[in-house]
């Protein structure tokens, strides 16, 4: 049945657009998200007045299937980024069955296209044939504007749905991402505005929904972000959450792709259109050789994830088999949360694959009378992933210390790193609020379980 599936989802995206070379093109000579783009991203140039009063008629605000929402904070070094993806989006369009709504923000300083405006735009998707500017009417702008907060997000939620009322929703957030970590001197975090210093929160991402409404598909065109952690936030707000756990390339997701295949079929369901971005994404990587991975889970299996995760971790403490959890340790498939400058191994990343490292520390324990249990619940936990939580996932070639990233399971979590060196005062000095704060941790203890495994020297 999951060939049948997977079979269709390449059909539909094969049919939406022949990408490979473009592709190819677009990504020489980009780093991964986070880092500024090369500059050969199309110009742009303002709508008329025209164009926007005509993007507000009647027909553009009837409920349609579906409308796609973009927070876009290029107030960062990835604004060239943000212009290309939506000159993607214009590749495709809204339609009479989608809607296709971006709030893009951009600062002075990082290139002159579109005559460097700045603060905030509000944008309706067109479809045009022009790939050198974007055409888009302008429905709204904002000349000051904090991208990094959360309450703006908030507001463009609302005003997405009072203005472009569907059916069903989806939420990208587009932007820089490091996982679940706040960090005190915000260097990076999840929308992150360079000219306020301010990013959305962990427990803000989930803020935003309970605020806005719920959405069906909230995804997150940034770094690291399918994690436990952030999961656990944002669960009772959405049906399905889509996120990488390993560092997002430079071009992130390829619009242009899952767009158009949710515009031949809007009608999809929620988890198939979901796996369609999945697929579309594993697709654009896999033509461009780059490293990346993707992941749709279920959002109401988020809870039950964190009850065999609490299992697990309590049995292990209680068996205290340091060694078998230092390999574990050891060999988990780690991501990209430190950079490469600082942690040219990824032993000090302190991100890790929650499956692999259960099953590592079960395949490396020592004689026990509770051993076979905890074989048991990693074996559990696994399987929970691969058939109840994942609905689909994606990976494309090796991250950049040489491991396969079809490793991944498709969620993350917060692991102590194979560096001992770096002790847990010093790793968690940087957290803007303790991890005891999240409601993951607050579900399953897993703050003392990684207390645990720092004992593993």
């Amino acid at each position: 049945m999951k060939k049948i599936f997977i079979a269709a989802l390449v059909a539909v995206l094969t049919a939406s657009a022949a990408f490979a070379q473009e592709a190819r093109t677009d990504l020489e000579g980009r780093g991964q998200r986070g880092r500024a783009p090369g500059s050969d991203i199309p110009a742009v140039s303002a709508p008329t007045a025209v164009e926007a009063r005509a993007a507000a008629r009647a027909e553009d605000r009837a409920p349609k299937e579906w409308t796609v929402m973009v927070f876009i904070n290029g107030k960062n070094d990835l604004e060239m980024a943000g212009l290309y993806n939506v000159n993607q989006m214009e590749k495709v369009g809204s339609s009479k069955k989608m809607n296709i709504v971006v709030e893009q923000g951009r600062i002075a300083g990082h290139t002159d296209l579109d005559g460097d405006w700045t603060g905030s735009r509000r944008m309706l998707i067109k479809k045009d044939k022009d790939e050198e500017r974007i055409t888009s009417p302008v429905l709204m702008e904002t000349k000051t504007v904090d991208m990094g907060d959360y309450k703006r997000a908030v507001d463009f939620v609302k005003w997405s749905k009072e203005n472009f009322p569907a059916k069903r929703y989806m939420l990208i957030v587009w932007n820089h991402g490091s996982g679940w970590m706040d960090p005190r001197s915000a260097q990076k975090g999840i929308s992150f505005d360079d000219e306020t210093g301010n990013y959305i929160r962990t427990p803000q991402i989930g803020q935003i929904l309970k605020e806005a409404g719920k959405v069906d598909i909230l995804a997150f065109d940034a770094c690291l972000m399918q994690m436990a952690e952030v999961a656990y936030e944002v669960k009772d707000y959405a049906e399905v959450i889509v996120g990488a756990e390993e560092t997002v390339p430079g071009l992130g997701f390829p619009y242009d792709m899952f767009l158009g295949a949710m515009a031949k079929k809007p009608d999809m369901s929620t988890e198939g259109t979901a796996a369609v971005v999945v697929e579309a994404f594993k697709m654009f990587y896999d033509a461009v050789k780059k490293g990346a991975n993707l992941s749709a889970i279920r959002a109401s299996k988020v809870a039950g994830l964190g009850g065999h995760m609490a299992g697990f971790a309590s049995l292990a403490k209680e068996i205290g088999d340091l060694e078998a959890l230092k390999a574990a340790r050891n060999g988990v498939i780690r991501y990209d949360a430190v950079g490469a400058g600082s942690d040219p191994q990824m032993t000090v990343s302190f991100y890790g694959d929650v499956a692999q490292f259960a099953k590592l520390t079960a395949d490396s324990l020592k004689e026990h009378p509770k051993a076979a249990e905890l074989k048991t619940r990693a074996a559990a936990l696994g399987e929970y992933i691969d058939k109840e939580l994942v609905i689909h996932k994606g990976a494309s070639g090796k991250n950049r210390v040489g491991r396969d990233l079809s490793e991944s399971s498709g969620i993350s979590v917060y692991i102590p790193p194979v560096e001992t060196r770096i002790t847990q005062e010093r790793l968690e000095g940087i957290f803007e609020a303790p991890y005891a704060d999240f409601a993951f941790d607050k579900a399953t203890k897993w703050h003392d379980f990684a207390t645990f495994v720092y004992g593993a020297k």
